[in-house]
């Protein structure tokens, strides 16, 4: 056993579905401190229903300032080479020179193994369906079976190699038995400067320069930018064509004044001390919206919310789109808390309120639907569905699937008690847009008190009443 097995806390077992047979198993999480290198935390997942198994290593610490590249050179015999551990991150490349081998970034899970593990792993994995190339392929197989041998061969140390891992994440790390790593004979470590492509693949941001070429020619029939362009998608259109005193004018036309303010508050995932910001915008024929966001350095949980602004309109609407092309797709959504969404071509009514307030895209809003529809009906989808209700359910998705990919024209429509919901016109006057229609209606006596308005309505009377009670009494005393 190595210092790395010095683990700093017991296990942590959770309940996680399994991905095979889609019922829970336990999920154990282990933090374990590797002398040299950092904190990791190893997962790993077992299912007693189906036997499915799965282990990975998730990073504590942050994504390296630069990248690492490790070189460890195994003689024969070195049975502590081969014993060394080593991890794996999602990013690194691993090469073995001498056998003209590589596993590249992204094609496997980040794990804690040693050098043996990763030299007898690559051979059972290579030997996967080696019975049936045997029969077809023989010559392929032959060739896989002699690689495989070598692959063994440097597992037992009976052969000379170099493993190189590159890392430019600078998570991954190969053992070394010496307290200062330069006097490691056999192990050295180097590192690099990550180019803009190894940043993008690990999704950080990288800041395109500029290569001197003009902006690319706007068609005509742009709906978004082109001469034509119309309502909401004017301001864009007017950037796009360099118009600075268009742009402020649209821009005043489309927002308000803003001013963010920011409040202290707490993370709701880890506790610690997080800023929340908050600032009050105008939207085109809808009305005041206050966004909310939070953020937290610690943890990196991210949040943010809307809620309309303003009191309560008298009536409530029903907002019908007709959606025909990407145009209708790409329209913007604001869905609130209170609204229900139908779809007539599914036979599809939300509740009222599911899915809570969302500020998205048609297109995106259908596929929150899909997801939500998913996730809520495993016992009509998953393995222990019959056979008959999950023809069903697949057909029905099928359906659903080809709306999303505009097979065929279909309606939306997000019907608000309260009047919250928003879609995009794409004209100035919203009336004038043929595939949208807004209709207002009396909200029922049921709606008003679901809402709270009863009571609301209630109160204003009786302080109308107390005050018209302290009117009289103080012109008693004055008479």
């Amino acid at each position: 056993m190595t210092e790395a097995d010095d683990t700093t806390q017991a296990p942590i077992e959770v309940e996680s579905m399994c991905p095979r047979c889609e019922k829970n198993g336990t999920t154990r999480l282990l933090m374990m401190d590797i002398p040299h290198f950092r904190e990791i935390v190893l997962m790993a997942f077992e299912c007693p229903h189906c036997g499915e198994r799965n282990s990975e290593v998730q990073f504590a610490g942050l994504i390296g300032e630069k990248g690492r590249k490790y070189t460890l050179e195994v003689e024969v015999g070195d049975l502590r080479g081969i014993n060394r551990q080593v991890v794996k991150s999602d990013h690194a490349t691993l090469t073995v020179p001498e056998l003209e081998f590589e596993i590249e970034a992204g094609t496997q899970k980040a794990q804690l193994t040693t050098v043996e593990g990763i030299m007898s792993s690559a051979s059972k994995n290579l030997q996967t369906h080696q019975e049936e190339r045997r029969k077809q392929y023989p010559e392929v197989a032959a060739k896989i079976d002699a690689f495989c041998e070598k692959l063994d061969k440097c597992a037992r140390a009976e052969m000379a190699f170099t493993l190189e891992v590159s890392d430019p994440s600078g998570n991954s790390y190969i053992e070394s038995y010496e307290q200062d790593l330069a006097k490691d004979e056999h192990l050295s470590v180097s590192y690099f400067e990550r180019t803009k492509e190894q940043s993008k693949a690990m999704g950080m941001k990288v800041e395109e320069e500029d290569d001197g070429q003009p902006p690319p020619e706007i068609s005509p029939d742009d709906p978004y930018h082109g001469p034509n362009s119309r309502g909401i998608v004017a301001p864009g259109a007017a950037v796009a064509r360099g118009q600075e005193g268009e742009v402020a004018k649209l821009m005043g036309k489309y927002t308000a004044p803003e001013e963010v303010m920011t409040f202290p508050g707490s993370c709701h995932a880890c506790g610690a001390d997080a800023e929340t910001r908050m600032f009050v915008t105008n939207i085109p024929f809808f009305g005041e919206v206050i966004v909310m966001s939070n953020s937290c350095d610690e943890c990196g949980y991210k949040n943010s919310e809307v809620k309309p602004g303003g009191g309560v309109p008298e009536k409530g609407h029903r907002i019908t789109l007709e959606v025909v092309d990407e145009i209708d797709m790409n329209r913007d959504v604001i869905k609130s808390d209170s609204a229900s969404v139908s779809i007539p071509a599914l036979e599809l009514t939300t509740n009222l309120g599911a899915m809570g307030g969302i500020v998205t895209t048609v297109e995106g809003l259908l596929k929150e639907i899909e997801k939500t529809m998913k996730s809520t009906s495993r016992f009509q989808i998953g393995d222990s569905a019959n056979t008959e209700d999950k023809e069903k359910w697949e057909k029905w998705l099928g359906r659903f699937s080809d709306l999303i990919q505009l097979k065929e024209t279909f309606t939306v429509e997000l019907d608000d008690p309260l009047a919250h919901c928003f879609v995009t016109p794409l004209e100035d006057n919203p009336a004038d847009d043929k595939r949208l229609k807004v209709v207002e209606y009396e909200r029922t006596p049921e709606q008003d008190l679901e809402f709270g308005i009863t009571q609301m309505r209630m109160s204003e009377e009786l302080m109308e009443q107390e005050q018209k009670k302290t009117e009289k009494e103080e012109l008693a005393t004055i008479d």
